[in-house]
């Protein structure tokens, strides 16, 4: 498949454990779903750390059950191993390939092929990279330049309770440095992966200052 050398490179030159790179089965049902806290919008943040998403379905004949259709079947094969059993909102998800190759355009599907809030239509290889079951610890990213330790906590302590944070710069990469300006950065760690995973799906994309924050689970141990 075409993402294949990315994915290989994102990883130190192997797939992940469980990965086999031969899938081409794009569509994953999720049940098990928290239906009073759950959206469209909110399993897109979650499922398109691993992969493109094209389109959504909450299935009403099936509460508590979604489709979601990944750009491709190795997308669709990391999340599956990464998102299954995880806790959201308080209930673990089921996460398996469905049996349906793709979910039909409609009234009741929500499109995403065309959204610039995929987050591999361009840089694959480092996103790939940050491609893990979910953590108790979450990277922000694209904040203000002028936030604060006190600010990312006022915005992520409804998820959960918060164990450590930090707020630091990096220097841009060379690609960025035609913008002339670093970026701003922070991690955050919760006691749980559950309380991670639910401050990403709520606040993925919230627009700050301007700034759309884009967040990640992080695989460091300790702040």
């Amino acid at each position: 498949m075409a993402n294949a050398a990315a994915i290989a490179a994102a990883f130190g030159g192997g797939l992940p454990p469980g990965i086999t790179g031969t899938n081409d089965r794009c569509t994953i049902l999720v049940a098990n779903l928290n239906l009073d806290r759950i959206d469209e919008d909110k399993l897109f943040n979650v499922f398109a750390i691993y992969g493109n998403i094209v389109r959504i379905k909450l299935l009403r004949n099936k509460p508590d059950h979604a489709l979601i259709q990944m750009g491709d079947g190795f997308q669709a094969e990391l999340a599956v191993p990464f998102l299954k059993g995880v806790m959201l909102f308080g209930k673990r998800l089921e996460v398996n390939f469905s049996k349906h190759p793709n979910i039909t355009q409609g009234a009741e599907t929500h499109e995403y092929v065309n959204s610039n809030l995929n987050r591999f239509n361009r840089n694959a290889a480092k996103n790939y990279r940050y491609c893990c079951s979910p953590t108790k610890m979450i990277h922000l990213s694209t904040l203000p330049q002028d936030i604060t330790e006190e600010d990312i906590v006022s915005l992520v302590e409804e998820h959960g309770t918060i164990v450590n944070n930090k707020v630091f710069e990096v220097n841009g990469k060379k690609q960025a440095l035609v913008q002339f300006e670093t970026e701003g950065q922070a991690i955050v760690q919760f006691e749980t992966e559950g309380q991670a995973a639910e401050a990403l799906v709520c606040k993925h994309a919230r627009p700050l200052s301007g700034s759309a924050i884009r967040i990640s689970f992080s695989q460091l141990q300790n702040i």
